[in-house]
């Protein structure tokens, strides 16, 4: 159900997509990144009913601060013989500094869903500021997954270097809904995190601790939210 997309919308033409990259195309960079999940939980809520998920993406940044992306997964949502197969996100937004230390990132998502006859998709708005190692970000949704009405996500993350290309971070988000419709019996939860990750180059390899505060009866009765450790390993270039 994400990264948040965090995913740019077909908003805009690919006409003025090319008027852009033709102005800019010497200060634009692009990047890409290739891995395999234990399993893909979005927001603490497994998408994979437990099971492992090939991921991908496309990044194209600006010198300028701009940038656009789109990234893939495989889930597993069923729904009787009607099953969802995978995820294709877009996004894009502004990230810039205020200072050395301070940093802000704008922008917009769009989470779309393959395989089913389902209307899953959804489309968000977000925007952090980050303090040093501490960001503060807050991500909106006028019709969250599936068609559950009105969606904030008020989180926090922070971020520790360690010695040897080792990072700690940890997430807590607070998953906020207008009305109860997403969950059986809630209208807000908790989502938490801790990773540790080892770079290899251009291999990261993790290990994350992901969980929430939903009891089995609030998540559809499966074990989607309970807390699991998950092993991940990237390759970007």
């Amino acid at each position: 159900m994400g990264t948040a997309i965090n995913k740019f919308a077909a908003v805009l033409t690919l006409g003025a997509l090319g008027g852009i990259a033709a102005q800019a195309q010497a200060e634009a960079s692009f990047s890409a990144n290739l891995g395999v999940v234990s399993d893909y939980k979005f927001r603490g809520i497994s998408q994979t009913d437990g099971s492992p998920a090939l991921q991908g993406g496309i990044d194209l940044e600006f010198d300028n601060g701009f940038y656009l992306g789109t990234w893939a997964s495989q889930v597993d949502f069923a729904y009787g013989e009607d099953e969802t197969d995978y995820e294709h996100d877009f996004y894009g937004g502004y990230a810039g500094e205020i200072s050395e230390t301070v940093s802000y990132d704008i922008g917009y998502a769009y989470y779309a869903y393959h395989g089913s006859d389902w209307d899953e998709d959804y489309q968000e708005f977000f925007g952090s500021l980050s303090i040093s190692d501490l960001t503060l970000g807050f991500v909106y949704s006028d019709d969250y997954w599936a068609g559950t009405g009105t969606f904030y996500y008020p989180y926090a993350e922070y971020s520790f270097a360690l010695p040897a290309d080792v990072s700690l971070d940890f997430h807590l988000g607070v998953n906020l809904f207008d009305e109860e419709g997403f969950l059986y019996e809630a209208d807000s939860y908790i989502d938490y995190s801790v990773t540790v990750a080892k770079e290899f180059g251009g291999l990261s390899l993790s290990a994350s601790l992901v969980g929430t505060d939903i009891s089995d009866s609030e998540c559809y009765e499966t074990d989607w939210c309970e807390p699991s450790v998950i092993a991940g390993a990237t390759y970007s270039w």
